[in-house]
């Protein structure tokens, strides 16, 4: 190869180098939305914390209702509204 071809091959590896930078910190950003609209923060370790508390705040009443009702379903969980709620526990 000559040098024109080794500048050509090197131009086209930082271009496509910054475009994999730009992608990168693209979905860094969307994670960092997605974190912040969980109320959810990252340790040290890896492992992510969720703030119950401002995830409800960004909660409209439809998504609250139906969060709810994921949570009925997969714990088992009966009871109207109000009432003391009742698990089914298996043994």
């Amino acid at each position: 190869m000559d040098e024109k071809q080794w500048i050509e091959r090197a131009q086209s590896a930082e271009a496509k180098l910054k475009t994999c930078q730009d992608n990168i910190d693209r979905v860094k950003e969307k994670f960092r939305g997605m974190m912040d609209a969980l109320g959810a923060k990252e340790r040290g370790d890896g492992t992510i914390d969720i703030d119950f508390e401002a995830l409800v705040e960004k909660l409209s009443p439809e998504h609250a209702l139906e969060l709810r009702a994921v949570i009925d379903r997969r714990h088992r969980i009966s009871g109207a509204a109000g009432e003391k709620p009742r698990m089914t526990v298996s043994a």
